[in-house]
């Protein structure tokens, strides 16, 4: 029997009503889904926002704690102590400044190429003087031959390891930093630092600057024990001698290589020297060159170094300064001899001088200590044979392909020198700019 009429519309619109109810269903499923996962989007969001909130407070924690300690440990390293001290001032201030389980300091066994520890915290009682790894094995080799920080990250630090041989991986330990300490004649030691809980990359700038530190207060402590017993100065002047400051040149050059800093030489000696010796007598010529390393002391930074090559000979190592500064520096220099009258015992008549000068730039015109002191040398003689009274830079011969370029101190001719027969200097004319500050004003 046929269904009525309005059967059927009724059949219709109940189909029609139930389609309508799984679409708003499945339609209400999709947004639930959806509001679901963006509801877990937003809690991995939170959850990494947390992560990164809690990273961030540890990374401010640290630079707080860095700025606190940095001038504590420096202020450990600038007091006068023997130089055998700094390696337990080290060691110390590694376990507090990173949280450090173990630090010791490895010294060189006298006639062996093996390094034993001298100080340390956190290794075995027996360890001090006993035990012994070689010097070109494992992480501690490599710092030794790079002579820069090493971390245990780094892929060389495992490279060309031999177990027939001692090392402090064959012995259990495994550093995150082995650092070289540098002394005036050659590495003194290694520090090593083991169990820091924070990122090896992140810190290692702050080994460099320990064992920076721990460099210069042995040097420097050695240095005043020399400067004791006479055996690093000149005598004539009280700068350093030769000897000693080719020592302490090498060691900077090694040190500016771990930083890329730059390094300048400026090598100059007194014009027309001899005729003063030979007019005046030979104790006139000391109490020129006196003179002249009194100058040269007093207008260089105590971060630099002066030594006496000899004869009326100086040289002068800029730490730090590249060659707008290095030749700022020359100029003073020049200027304020110029500007000096030194009076010699027996005579009314003041003298007056001037230098010439050679500039030359780690690693630009050398990277030894004999090819920057042959480039200097070479630059210096280059003033000399065109006019005297200037400094000229060792990159301007190469770059002129031997043809000289001079820094003649911003005057058209060279000042009169002694001996020139001419009865004043022009340095009177001369008028200090705004670089003179800076360098009168440095420590």
């Amino acid at each position: 029997m046929m269904e009525s009429f309005p059967f059927l519309i009724a059949k219709a619109i109940l189909l029609i009503l139930a389609v309508g109810l799984i679409v708003e269903c499945v339609h209400r499923r999709r947004a639930l889904e959806k509001e679901s996962g963006q509801n877990r989007y937003k809690q991995q969001q939170l959850t990494q926002l947390a992560q990164d909130l809690r990273t961030l407070k540890k990374e401010v924690a640290r630079k707080g704690e860095i700025a606190e300690k940095i001038p504590v440990i420096a202020k450990k390293f600038t007091e006068k102590l023997p130089e055998s001290s700094f390696a337990a001032v080290a060691i110390r201030s590694a376990i507090d400044f990173f949280h450090a389980k173990q630090a010791g300091y490895f010294i060189p066994v006298d006639g062996s190429p093996e390094y034993t520890l001298k100080v340390g915290v956190g290794f075995p009682p027996d360890w001090p003087g006993e035990i012994r790894i070689r010097s070109d094995e494992g992480i501690v080799g490599m710092a030794l031959q790079k002579k820069v920080v090493v971390s245990r990250m780094d892929a060389l630090s495992s490279a060309g390891r031999r177990e027939s041989r001692r090392s402090l991986e064959s012995f259990g330990m495994m550093p995150d930093y082995v650092a070289p300490v540098n002394g005036a004649s050659g590495i003194l030691g290694v520090l090593v630092i083991a169990g820091s809980p924070f990122p090896l990359d992140e810190e290692r700038k702050y080994v460099s600057m320990l064992t920076d530190l721990a460099s210069i207060a042995m040097q420097h402590a050695a240095l005043l024990d020399a400067s004791a017993s006479g055996s690093s100065t000149d005598p004539l002047t009280g700068v350093s001698n030769r000897s000693y400051f080719f020592q302490r040149f090498e060691n900077e050059i090694r040190r500016t290589e771990n930083y890329a800093q730059p390094l300048a030489l400026f090598m100059f000696d007194i014009d027309e020297f001899k005729k003063i010796n030979d007019t005046y007598g030979h104790p006139a010529g000391d109490v020129v060159i006196r003179k002249m390393a009194e100058i040269v002391r007093e207008h260089t930074r105590s971060s630099d170094l002066v030594g006496r090559y000899g004869g009326d000979e100086f040289m002068v190592m800029m730490t730090s300064s590249n060659k707008e500064q290095a030749l700022t520096y020359a100029d003073h220099l020049m200027r304020i001899t110029r500007a000096t009258e030194i009076r010699v015992p027996g005579h009314d008549t003041p003298l007056r001088l001037t230098i010439s000068g050679g500039l030359a730039m780690h690693p630009s015109d050398g990277q030894s200590t004999t090819e920057l002191f042959c480039a200097a040398d070479h630059a210096l003689y280059e003033a000399k044979r065109n006019g005297r009274n200037r400094t000229v830079l060792a990159q301007s011969l190469r770059s002129a392909g031997g043809i000289l370029a001079a820094q003649g101190g911003g005057l058209e001719k060279p000042v009169p020198t002694i001996g020139s027969g001419e009865a004043r200097s022009r340095a009177d004319e001369v008028t200090p700019d705004l670089f003179d500050n800076e360098w009168e004003s440095l420590p």
